[in-house]
């Protein structure tokens, strides 16, 4: 049988086709489209596929150079009849679905496989049909001849296909058609990455509808977040527990809209008044996903994926959820503002919003994503001081007040943490061990996949540490690490078997004899052994090394293998790729610096005092272990960053020599070289950032001040001063914007966000106990007597515990109305931020 299509387009398609700034992975994203839409369509007709399958063949680089080769994209979907492909081919064709498909042919067709290459062969088929039908679009013939009609002709079916359609392109742009090379940018993202790229954007597809997309004969996996679970919770003053994951399913309307031009219909019409169709649909405006905090942050990978029927029209989505445009159109970044990471990320189904054409983003002009977004992060800016902050109930609002900040590592910011023995704080866990802990998510290891692991890192950021103690399993008390036999209950905690084949008795690792049956430990024939400590080559019948004194086992402390056990990595410090200018204008050899900062002392043989730091030195790499407690860094005012400087500067000394003419080839210039490129802005005393930071602390005080005070905080606006009352008024309107509703801010005690610096001095000096006692500070503070003390004597302690307090505060008031960069005043200002952080209560 043989008839012609009709290919006629409208003379606006045929710009659209060839001037639409379409990206190559878009191109095949809008041919995959199609190939879903076909299985949806026979759900809704009731018809089984059954394993739905799309397959996808891509060029190699050769065939494409070549001009050979095709991409092609498969399903085993329904199929068409000769009326339906006629119309899903025909640029411009309208009676597509515009709710409950992604794709349904038409322009998005055309656009796609017309940027490709220049033949498009189109075959499909229903499962009925003894023949498919097959037809061709070569673009450049129906340009020359003008004639749009395409032929078409049923003829036989490929071997194993039954129903559906197969798309085949072919015939790459030639030099100097604006499309050229379109087809090599989609091969040279590599084929794995497009497979991601795919699993990425139709993940809901893959892991809900049974799909399997195969790219090249490897099937394409759905991505998935590494969230927490939604067990997992911060606790907020204000909120109480916040989880780490809102799951929702909210239907926030209903609309009567036309089924073909989408126009609004008027209540009790039955036609549309715009195109006259008689298709009325009511569309459900439902908003279903999940918001939720990433195990990690990250500069880049954060973000909201939105989605429509199925397929991530926008990916890590960050501009529509985490900056703020006020009514004059001024854009503020709300997330992240304290770091340039962040975590959270989340999967939003809008079914209901309209895209543009080309499937790149949603129209957020229209009242459907205005609503949506009212839902999801409401219409204020998410800081709490900025205007109508107060009213906004939404969930990236909540999440950002629970999880906006990583600083506090282990529950109380939901991150992965270690006790440091320096700050006697905790600190952040190395992102090298992040990256690991995420490599094992991917491959689903359990307690990766899951949590559990992650959430051990969390509770140990929380314990601090018994380095040089071990509990017995007996009786639970106490030992040195070194302890083989419990020295409470005599229990066994590092054991052996007896040599004797007949006695095997469990003994203590370190005993001699065997206490059951004497026969000593010391086997006959021995060898000389060397000290790994200090290589001092020993007697067989020693157990001690005669030089060092170290027992026989015992591991060299400078190694780098033992350095590792007793040490966590400092993200920090460490540098990757770092190279410098040197003196003959050439850069240096680029080498990664690992810094470690190690929990016990760095012992030397030959040391008593022990070591500050140790560098171990491979190819493109330096390896150095801090002690941060060591004395040098302690009481002589020098900085870890220095040492580390020092050391790697004497490397590329060392190995660049042949320098060595240059006046400028030295150990001080380089070592400037290192620190002015790696650590100046951290190492300068910058008086803004210490302001920023400062600016910060305050701001934390004035929220907790609103929760401790309650319904007191009302009368605290009585006990300002004059000038105090009009610094409060113009923060609220610098700030805020609207001082029309400062009886409710004094009434609910918001307005103490606003007060200015110095009168939390005021507070904390008529009422110390209300700051104290976990309020502010986790210090006790109790105007009664203490029994070991004279009331006089319990006066004078309490008045130095709160004049310290009220000091630094002081320095820090004095620090933000001064624009002084002195050096010591800098450093008091830190030493006074320092000191009043320490206990904070977060």
């Amino acid at each position: 049988m043989s008839s012609f299509f009709d290919f006629t387009p409208d003379p606006k398609i045929l710009i659209a086709l060839t001037h639409t700034p379409m990206l190559p992975l878009d191109s095949l994203c809008e041919l995959i489209d199609n190939a879903i839409d076909s299985f949806s369509a026979a759900k809704i007709q009731g018809i089984t596929i059954e394993r739905p399958l799309i397959e996808i063949e891509l060029p190699s680089r050769s065939e494409i150079s070549n001009n050979t080769g095709f991409l092609r994209v498969a399903d085993n979907g329904l199929g068409m009849t000769h009326e339906m492909a006629e119309n899903a081919i025909r640029a411009g064709f309208s009676g597509n679905n515009p709710y409950d498909n992604l794709g349904l042919f038409g322009m998005g067709f055309n656009i796609s496989t017309g940027k490709i290459g220049r033949i498009t062969r189109f075959r499909t088929a229903r499962k009925e049909n003894e023949l498919c039908i097959d037809t061709k679009i070569d673009l450049e013939a129906i340009n020359n001849s003008k004639d749009y009609r395409l032929p078409v002709t049923d003829t036989a079916k490929p071997e194993g296909f039954t129903n559906g359609t197969i798309i085949e392109i072919s015939n790459w742009w030639p030099e100097g058609n604006p499309n050229k090379g379109f087809i090599l940018k989609l091969v040279h993202y590599g084929i794995q990455k497009i497979r991601e790229e795919i699993g990425r954007r139709y993940a809901t597809i893959l892991r809900k509808r049974d799909i399997l997309i195969i790219i090249n004969s490897e099937k394409c996996e759905p991505f998935e977040h590494c969230v927490w679970g939604d067990n997992r919770f911060v606790e907020h003053r204000k909120y109480g527990k916040i989880p780490a994951v809102f799951k929702f399913d909210k239907i926030l309307g209903n609309k009567i809209r036309c089924g073909k031009c989408t126009a609004i219909i008027p209540q009790g019409e039955t036609k549309c008044p715009s195109c006259g169709s008689s298709s009325i649909r009511t569309i459900e405006e439902r908003v279903n996903g999940w918001i939720g905090i990433q195990r990690f942050d990250d500069a880049e990978g954060f973000g909201i994926d939105l989605i429509r029927n199925g397929r991530a029209i926008r990916i890590a989505e960050k501009s529509a959820f985490f900056e703020f445009v006020d009514d004059l159109k001024h854009v503020t970044k709300d997330y992240p503002i304290d770091s340039q990471y962040g975590r959270i990320i989340g999967e939003v189904s809008l079914d209901f919003v309209p895209v543009d054409f080309l499937k790149q983003d949603f129209q957020r002009s229209s009242d459907e994503w205005q609503r949506a977004m009212k839902f999801l992060r409401g219409e204020s800016s998410l800081q709490p001081t900025k205007p109508g902050a107060d009213d906004n109930d939404s969930i990236v609002y909540k999440l950002y007040q629970g999880y906006r900040r990583v600083r506090n590592f282990g529950k109380a910011d939901l991150y992965m943490g270690y006790w440091d023995i320096e700050s006697k704080s905790t600190k952040r866990i190395s992102r090298d061990i992040e990256k690991e802990y995420y490599e094992k998510f991917k491959q689903k290891i359990i307690g990766f996949y899951d949590d559990a692991e992650w959430w051990k890192r969390v509770e140990e950021a929380d314990e601090k540490p018994l380095e040089t103690l071990i509990d017995c399993p007996s009786c639970s008390s106490q030992n040195l690490k070194e302890s083989d036999v419990c020295t409470i209950c005599g229990h066994i905690l590092k054991s052996k078997q007896c040599i004797s084949n007949e006695c095997g008795e469990t003994i203590p690792l370190t005993a001699q004899v065997c206490p059951k049956c004497g026969i000593s430990q010391i086997p006959q024939i021995q060898t000389p052994w060397t000290c790994d400590v200090c290589s001092t080559r020993n007697r067989p019948e020693v157990n001690i090394c005669e030089k060092c004194a170290r027992p026989k086992g015992t591991p060299n402390p400078l190694t780098s293998e033992y350095l590792l056990t007793v040490s966590n990595k400092s993200d920090e410090l460490s540098l990757n790729d770092l190279s410098i200018k040197l003196a003959d204008g050439t850069s240096s050899t680029p080498i990664n610096i690992n810094v470690y900062i190690t929990f016990e002392p760095i012992t030397s043989i030959n040391d008593d005092e022990g070591l500050p730091i140790i560098t171990i030195k491979n190819i493109g790499e330096i390896i150095v272990f801090i002690d941060k407690m060591h004395r040098i860094f302690r009481t002589c005012n020098i900085r870890p960053e220095e040492l580390i400087a020092a050391e790697v500067a004497m490397f590329i000394y060392d190995t660049n020599r042949a320098l060595s003419s240059y006046k400028e080839h030295n150990l001080s210039s380089i070592t400037w070289k290192i620190i002015s490129k790696s650590w100046i802005d951290t190492m300068e005393e910058n008086p803004e950032r210490i302001k920023t930071e400062i600016k910060t602390f305050f701001e934390h005080i004035k929220n907790r001040l609103i929760e401790i005070f309650g319904a007191e905080a009302e009368n605290l606006l009585d006990e300002m001063s004059n000038s105090q009352k009009k610094s409060l008024a113009n923060n609220i309107i610098s700030l805020n914007g609207d001082l029309s509703k400062f009886d409710e801010m004094q009434k609910s005690g918001n307005y103490l966000r606003f007060i200015p610096d110095n009168f939390i001095l005021n507070i904390f000096s008529k009422r110390p106990e209300k700051l104290f006692n976990g309020g502010i500070w986790d210090v006790s503070y109790d105007s009664k007597s203490v029994p070991i003390l004279t009331e006089e004597m319990t006066k004078y302690v309490w008045q130095k515990i709160k004049k310290s307090y009220e000091s630094c505060l002081e320095d820090l008031i004095m620090f933000m109305t001064n624009d002084t960069i002195e050096k010591l005043i800098l450093q008091r200002v830190k030493l006074s931020l320092n000191f009043l952080q320490r206990k904070l209560v977060i």
